[in-house]
């Protein structure tokens, strides 16, 4: 027989950017170790899942017995009713609703046909061979300043030694909100360290009994759990021995493909592609190319929006993870500040970063890092505005490999702003429009479906009183724009007094039309008519405007409601792929909106493989005078043609 594993040779501090931490401390204390003590904050059921995979795979096959401590990740809805709640009872009742449904959803996870299946299964076979115990720990008094940060772990190896640390550490590299930046190590061996050991230990056996003041930790039900259990225990052996092996390249998706050798043939440039279509995914077999061909040492993604930003960082940690590329990926965006530590040392880093903060970066980023690196704009469009052609004017060209993705480039109306960004990263050198991605089958088809609309003596009013603003400002110096006048009148034929009442009477005939749709609202205040609308027929909606938080999108993804109403913040970069229907109260005359929003609902769903996708629009009809088609009219015959589309007619799927 094997002896035990030899007695990790690690050091007494690691830290993000120097080491890495999850190959170079946490892979070998968890090969030598039988049982793994865990503390962490915030935990999704996403992040634990794609813990529990990494951690078994860091661990080499090795027998190990895991307790793992994790805390929530609180919406800012349950954040709420936590601290309105003063009954401990009422709260801790709360407390155990919210513990279920992150097992719930984990529970949703096996069932599906994908990756995040795959990982799911491993939590879940975990827990039915006595691997993993799991308990979540809530602070008495919930707050900003006290959600359960501790972030402690111990390693009780074969040979009778311990290894403790704390600090900010993450052993895959992946699946939690950021990324951590160092650790504290505590050796059983080492003279003088083993008091904080034992202290280690102790804090943790307390917290895990529910003994620690201050503190509640919860087990999950015996219910939730028996029902994972019982997805785990058929398997036999672990669902991770092998990684799986790719199948042939499906030929539906060599576009990514071709958009990659337009960039290696060109250097820069922008590749038009439609939502839905994978550019996300092109992009990292592009960073994946340069790097095997020795070109870049380090990358940044810019782009707008903390969902999009977001999106993007958990795909790099995926991509990094799962090739093995040992990138450490940092975040300069809302609350999380990475810049400082990127600029220090760039290589083998990629950063996600919001373009407002890209000169920062740009500025700080060694000259030496900037002529090995890749930028990656995400809608590039947003790269053209005026505040961003003053701040990066010239400052992308010591760059080699500059890369804009986009559905629709081109900023409507502004000439300036599209020679901007031409300026910067170049002219579009691949397209794949919408056209070819339904007759591929990258996108579903769909039906489309006009209801007609008329302007009320309301609507007619707000025109003639924009029309005299407009004169009373020429009168006063001061004229309106042309883009300023158009807004202006887009505005009220969007916000339409007599929409609701067509789209009442619609609902009456087709109320199924609801399960799985995004409406699109100009305003908050018209959507507040829309509202009541909606709910004649259903109570599973909710709102998505700027000022709301993220937890409704996160509850519509998860099926736990059937409606979203919404302004605009999800017309980019978010994957819904269960979506069924668009409901455009609001769409601009440029199709940059248009195929956004459309797009959220033609992407394929692996559950549904004949989904086929609706988009229903307002459309105004003309009237006498008219010499050219009006916007909706314009839109109305660019869908109509669109919808015509049918899987095949590209003659190469």
């Amino acid at each position: 027989m094997n002896g035990p594993p030899p007695r990790p040779d690690v050091k007494g501090h690691y830290r993000s950017g120097i080491d890495d931490i999850g190959l170079d401390f946490f892979a070998p204390c968890l090969a030598a170790a039988s049982i793994y003590r865990r503390a962490s904050g915030y935990f999704s059921s996403g992040a634990l899942v794609t813990w529990a995979d990494g951690l078994l795979r860091l661990a080499q096959g090795h027998d190990l017995s895991i307790r793992l401590i994790a805390s929530p990740e609180l919406q800012a809805g349950d954040r709420a009713i936590l601290l309105g709640l003063e009954d401990p009872i009422e709260r801790s009742r709360h407390q155990a609703v919210m513990v279920e449904e992150i097992l719930i959803e984990i529970e949703r996870l096996c069932d599906g046909r994908d990756d995040g299946a795959t990982r799911a299964a491993v939590f879940a076979w975990l827990l039915a061979n006595g691997r993993l115990e799991i308990r979540f720990a809530f602070p008495d008094h919930i707050d900003e300043a006290a959600i359960f940060h501790e972030k402690m772990g111990v390693f009780d190896l074969d040979d009778g030694w311990r290894v403790a640390f704390t600090g900010s550490a993450n052993e895959t590299g992946r699946g939690h909100r950021r990324n951590y930046e160092s650790v504290d190590v505590y050796r059983s061996w080492v003279a003088g360290e083993q008091g904080r050991v034992a202290t280690k230990v102790d804090q943790f056996e307390e917290a895990w009994e529910n003994r620690a003041p201050g503190l509640s930790v919860l087990e999950p039900s015996p219910g939730v759990l028996a029902r994972l259990r019982a997805i785990g225990r058929p398997r036999v052996e672990k669902p991770i021995a092998k990684p799986p092996v790719d199948d042939a390249p499906d030929p539906r998706w060599r576009h990514q493909d071709e958009a990659v050798a337009a960039i290696m043939a060109s250097k820069h440039g922008v590749l038009e592609m439609a939502t839905g279509t994978g550019k996300t995914r092109t992009a990292l077999k592009l960073m994946s190319k340069l790097i095997d061909a020795n070109e870049i040492d380090t990358a940044i993604v810019a782009t707008d929006g903390t969902d999009l930003l977001e999106q993007w960082a958990l795909e790099l940690e995926a991509w990094s993870h799962e090739q093995g590329r040992r990138w450490l990926v940092m975040r300069h965006f809302e609350r999380n500040r990475q810049i400082g530590e990127y600029a220090l040392a760039p290589q083998r880093s990629v950063i996600v970063v919001s373009r407002g903060q890209l000169r920062r970066l740009l500025d700080r980023m060694p000259e030496f890092a900037k002529t090995r690196a890749l930028i990656v704009h995400d809608e590039v469009h947003g790269l053209g505005t005026p505040s961003l052609q003053g701040e990066l004017l010239n400052r992308h060209a010591a760059i080699p490999w500059r890369v804009g993705l986009s559905a629709t480039p081109d900023r409507a109306y502004d000439d300036a702003g599209n020679d901007f960004v031409r300026s910067e990263i170049g002219d579009t050198v691949y397209e794949f429009p919408l056209e070819r991605a339904i007759s591929r089958g990258v996108l579903a088809e769909f039906d489309y479906l006009p209801l007609r609309y008329e302007l009320t003596a309301g609507d007619r009013a707000r025109l003639q009183a924009l029309y005299s603003k407009k004169a009373a400002r020429l009168r006063d110096g001061n004229p309106m724009s042309n883009e300023e006048m158009w807004t202006e009148i887009a505005r009220i034929y969007k916000t339409a007094e007599m929409k609701p009442d067509v789209y009442r009477d619609f609902l009456r005939e087709r109320p199924e039309t609801l399960k799985r749709s995004i409406i699109f609202v100009e305003t908050r205040e018209y959507g507040e008519q829309i509202l009541e609308l909606v709910d004649e027929h259903t109570n599973r909606y909710r709102t998505y405007y700027a000022e709301d938080d993220r937890d409704h999108l996160v509850e519509f993804a998860r099926g736990g409601i059937d409606c979203l109403i919404t302004c605009h913040r999800i017309s980019q970069g978010i994957d819904i792929r269960s979506l069924n229907s668009v409901i455009l109260f609001a769409s601009a005359r440029a199709r940059l909106e248009t195929v956004q929003r459309i797009g959220r609902c033609l992407r394929l769903d692996p559950d549904r493989p004949d989904k086929r996708a609706l988009v229903i629009d307002f459309v105004r009809p003309p009237t006498p005078g008219d010499q050219t088609p009006n916007a909706d009219q314009d839109r109305a015959a660019w869908l109509t043609e669109l919808a015509k589309t049918r899987r095949g007619d590209d003659d190469v799927a």
